[in-house]
């Protein structure tokens, strides 16, 4: 039975679909809307310096047109973009470069459109953007998107010089600055942690210029673009691959299609599934396409995922950065071996600090990061957070308040955000083994750091002791032999307890 008639059907393209839900994107309301236009074009300044391998300088001015109205620009010296991808880039929602797998901070190919929608329908302005490549012109264009269709309407262009070659973006939109202002500065405060290679600089009208960075000389690991996991092969990912390699066997498909699949691999499987290896792909049924899927998922013996395609903050970066920006008194990093989930490789890193900038608490302050990117909204939805707080700090020498943090990042080639705005992350039971392991071994560094703090407190507190008494017997001593001149004691105390005194 029909529950209406045909005139009730119909389409709407991905932009209208953003359009109608903004805050599935992080752009709900006018505190969020700001931040998260910040976020997105810092994020992608950050992607095209290193896909050009240059050191980072990244500018974010930020102007108050009137009450409501800002204008946010965010600078780069990266690697400009392709003339003919410049309106798609920035005028179609679900459209963009990061969708091979390998590490990136952007994900969906949605978040820059959304910043430009978003100021499209607040203050019905185009975006600008001035980009330059290597050896190129520079192009300086105007844009709007036409919500219904999902595409971008050029309104302005020109070629127009640009030193040095990378790319400036410029988007107007109505927002709230004022509750926004210290989350802006929070992120690219802590984005200089994701990122300890990079310099950013922040201007808010006449009464704000800050800059951080760069805390550390050394550059990130290049990642390579891996081909798919045979453990992430569902039944569309590998209905798309045998479409794509209609002429091979299934012995050839394997090893050509999946990483970490050699020939001896595959002919293990395909005799473990019963499977013909010179059977050709084009026989596969759609029944037998879904057995292979399941199979591919469950078999144990492939190894696991290539961990190339990933690029950690490293040790030195991270703790040079967190020391350049919070003093700690004491700082510790762990790491996680590669793992996987569903076949895609990730990393998990953190850092335990102790010092004053912390405020004191029973449970660490946790700083989230996913790809280098610091997540601030959504805390108590991440399951870093439930895994941290699951765990008996006072087990780790928390018992009683101390000023501590772990900060945490994520690599992986798929970070599964729990919605398209990017701010917290899902359950995922290796994920969360995971966190568990490493929370663990940074709280095994917190107990042992209490410990000595411990330690070292009793051991000072010996030393005033003895300072006074000897004092006392110096004074006496110098009486009974009827002395004017009472000598110091610091040396006595330096041979006693083999330390300066003043310590």
């Amino acid at each position: 039975m029909k529950s209406g008639s045909e005139d009730n059907f119909s389409s709407i393209s991905p932009a209208e679909f953003f359009y109608r839900n903004k805050q599935m994107a992080g752009f709900g309301n006018p505190t969020q809307a700001v931040y998260s236009t910040v976020r997105e074009l810092v994020e992608n300044a950050l992607d095209a310096c290193e896909e050009k391998k240059v050191f980072p300088e990244i500018q974010v001015i930020i102007k108050s047109i009137d009450t409501n109205t800002l204008s946010i620009t965010v600078s780069d010296n990266g690697t400009g973009l392709p003339h003919n991808q410049i309106p798609r880039a920035f005028g179609r929602i679900l459209y963009g470069s990061k969708y091979d797998a390998r590490q990136r901070r952007g994900t969906f190919g949605l978040g820059v459109t959304m910043a430009v929608l978003y100021g499209q329908i607040t203050t019905d302005t185009p975006v600008i953007i001035h980009t330059q490549q290597e050896n190129s012109p520079g192009v300086f264009i105007t844009l709007t998107i036409d919500i219904e269709k999902n595409q971008p309407v050029v309104i302005s262009e020109d070629t127009r010089k640009r030193k040095p070659p990378g790319t400036t973006v410029t988007i107007h939109l109505q927002g709230d600055l004022t509750r926004s202002r210290d989350r802006i500065i929070e992120y690219l405060t802590l984005s200089t942690i994701g990122s300890p290679h990079a310099k950013i600089k922040l201007e808010i009208d006449d009464s704000t210029s800050m800059a951080w960075g760069a805390f550390s000389d050394e550059y990130p690991a290049s990642t390579i673009s891996c081909k798919p996991h045979p453990r992430s092969a569902d039944f569309e990912i590998l209905r798309r691959l045998l479409r794509a390699n209609p002429n091979l066997s299934i012995h050839q498909f394997l090893v050509e299609s999946f990483q970490q699949v050699g020939d001896r691999t595959a002919s293990k499987f395909l005799t473990f599934m019963g499977f013909d290896s010179e059977m050709k792909v084009t026989d596969l049924s759609r029944k037998l396409i879904v057995r292979l899927s399941n199979a591919l998922q469950k078999y144990d013996e492939f190894n696991r995922p290539d961990a190339r395609c990933l690029s950690a903050i490293g040790k030195a970066p991270m703790i040079d950065s967190i020391e350049s920006l919070f003093s700690p008194d004491f700082v510790a990093y762990e790491f996680q071996n590669p793992s996987e989930w569903n076949g895609h490789p990730f990393i998990l890193e953190g850092i335990l600090a102790i010092g004053p900038d912390f405020r004191p608490v029973s449970i660490p302050t946790l700083y989230r990061f996913a790809n280098r990117v610091p997540l601030l909204y959504d805390a108590s939805e991440d399951i870093l957070t439930k895994v941290l707080r699951q765990l008996r700090w006072s087990r780790y020498g928390l018992k009683s308040p101390r000023p501590v943090a772990i900060f945490i990042n994520l690599c992986s080639t798929r970070v599964p955000y729990k919605a398209a705005g990017k701010q917290s992350i899902a359950a995922i039971p290796q994920l969360e083994s995971a966190a568990d392991l490493l929370f663990k071994a940074l709280g095994r560094k917190l107990n042992s750091a209490v410990r000595m703090s411990e330690r070292s407190s009793r051991y000072k507190q010996q030393i005033r002791k003895f300072t006074k008494y000897f004092k006392h017997i110096v004074q006496f001593s110098a009486e009974l032999a009827d002395s004017s001149s009472i000598p110091p004691v610091d040396s006595m105390i330096q041979d006693l307890f083999e330390v300066d005194v003043d310590e």
